[in-house]
């Protein structure tokens, strides 16, 4: 358990020990529910499951409209302040909002939806697909709510337990027996639909019942104070920020979808997919951080933030680069192995993705400080310069290169979003001791990947060889982390509190 005694570190060390424990099971359980329809139906088939999700992920953000973020920000400050009074009014006024402006989204998207697809994308399955998306978005919106509750009171063992666990397992059991039953393409999304509304049923359930009783019917009128004013002011130029960003990460997908055949955005599905894989820091270690340093921040800690700062970073480090130097190495052998043979040709678009979600997502600690510091100015000008430069890029590199022509839009767009991210955070922490570059860990990833893409064509691609690789890899890059003495005694104790955890026993130095 997540103790209130526990030192930042620890906290973020048991907070990550939690959701990796959870998320090896997600993972697989999720990739084996995109694996099904890939190799059953084709590329063709998995283009408009892609294109499916994307929809759902589009107009969830739209319609969430900032509540999500205000959430994640405003929980822990009311918590550190011990407002109980206006924590229980806020989620009440963020889970009311969310719900009705899903149901409103989603209505909407039952409306437009098959026209839009139908005659702007010239995609009539894609379109006989929509009113299955629409029918997901209620879930999806109020669940992103109780996901960003759930993590702010720091109980990530429910979060684990319900969105990386029996969601995962829900839509792969239902998208095999829809499969069976031959409902193809649709089988799945309706897969995907129940696996979001059971999730977010389960999550409301326990917010109530085990975290913070948000609808209490005894509390009284007069109490319900909660200024929404400064709730709005924070959330809404993140949503702004937020609709930009949605332009940056799904214009490849859309402009793919216009450009070329279901069958060629099937293949860059699949290799934003196995891209995606490169977020595993991110996932693992800023949920708690978010949390940690926005307390920190309402008592005025500054020393404690960049301490946090620092450690959360190295980690980042630590795991987002060896996972993108390996699919850089052998992305033609990772595509074909768990996609099938027939996907081998996205090897070039997963290699530029995975290069540029690497810097994305090497920034995002430095996101999450503008996120604390409500610095929603340099936030919103970053999305925006970037997106714009992303539909411009797309716009005219897929016409040419293709589902290519799409990941160097995106990568090019994405690095530099990173770096304005990261000048804003020293901008705010200015001469503080803030370290974004490790150079021993570079190393240490880089030397590895170049030996593999060295010696990869004097093997066979098959399970057992690169598994073989992924451990040698693996090994070689913690040797190499060692001889560079790369880890500091911060590092050791933070593993410590992770091995702890994992082993269900408290450590000593948390």
């Amino acid at each position: 358990m997540i103790s209130s005694q526990d030192s930042p570190q620890a906290t973020i060390a048991k907070g990550a020990a939690l959701i990796l424990a959870g998320m090896l099971f997600s993972r697989i359980l999720s990739y084996a529910y995109r694996i099904v329809l890939a190799r059953a139906g084709g590329m063709e088939e998995f283009g408009i499951l892609f294109l499916g999700i994307s929809t759902i992920a589009v107009g969830g953000g739209l319609a969430g409209i900032g509540l999500d973020l205000g959430v994640a920000r405003f929980v822990p400050y009311y918590a550190g302040k011990g407002d109980e009074i206006r924590l229980r009014s806020m989620l009440r006024y963020a889970l009311s909002a969310s719900l009705v402006s899903g149901l409103g989204a989603g209505a909407l998207l039952w409306l437009i939806g098959p026209w839009a697809a139908a005659n702007l994308l010239h995609n009539f399955p894609l379109g006989q697909a929509m009113p299955i998306c629409a029918a997901c978005l209620p879930f999806t919106v109020t669940g992103r709510i109780l996901v960003k509750t759930v993590t702010a009171f720091q109980k990530i063992g429910y979060r684990v337990a319900i969105s990386q666990v029996l969601n995962p397992l829900i839509r792969l059991i239902l998208t095999v027996s829809l499969l069976v039953a031959g409902f193809g393409v649709t089988g799945a999304l309706w897969a995907y639909t129940i696996g979001e509304a059971f999730s977010t049923i389960t999550l409301l359930y326990l917010v109530e019942k085990r975290i913070f009783p948000v609808f209490n019917l005894r509390e009284k009128r007069h109490e319900r104070i909660f200024e929404a004013r400064a709730f709005i002011v924070y959330s809404l130029p993140l949503f702004l920020a937020g609709i930009i960003d949605l332009v940056m990460n799904y214009t490849d997908a859309y402009m793919s979808a216009y450009f070329l055949d279901n069958a060629r955005v099937g293949l860059y599905g699949a290799a934003v997919t196995l891209a995606s894989l490169v977020a595993l820091g991110t996932e693992l270690l800023n949920p708690m951080f978010l949390s940690i340093i926005t307390r920190d921040y309402a008592l005025g800690n500054q020393t404690g933030i960049v301490s946090s700062y620092n450690n959360n970073n190295r980690w980042m480090w630590y795991i987002t680069l060896p996972m993108a130097a390996f699919l850089i190495a052998l992305p033609g052998e990772s595509m074909s192995l768990l996609w099938g043979k027939s996907f081998a040709n996205g090897a070039w678009p997963l290699a530029i993705l995975a290069f540029g979600r690497a810097i994305y997502y090497l920034s995002t600690t430095s996101s999450v400080m503008l996120y604390m510091h409500g610095a929603t100015r340099i936030i919103l000008s970053a999305n925006l310069c970037s997106a714009s430069l992303n539909v411009i890029l797309n716009y005219c590199l897929i016409p040419r290169l293709g589902i290519t022509g799409a990941a160097i839009g995106t990568t090019v767009s994405l690095t530099l979003q990173s770096l304005f991210l990261v000048w804003g955070t020293h901008f705010y922490h200015r001469g503080q001791g803030l370290r974004v570059f490790f150079s021993g860990i570079f190393a240490a990833a880089v030397i590895p990947a170049t030996i593999l893409l060295l010696l990869k064509n004097h093997f066979p691609v098959s399970w057992s060889v690169i598994i073989g690789l992924a451990i040698s890899y693996s090994a070689i890059y913690f040797l190499l982390l060692k001889v560079f003495r790369v880890f500091s005694a911060e590092d050791y104790r933070i593993w410590e509190a992770i091995l702890a955890r994992l082993r269900g026993k408290k450590s000593e130095n948390s």
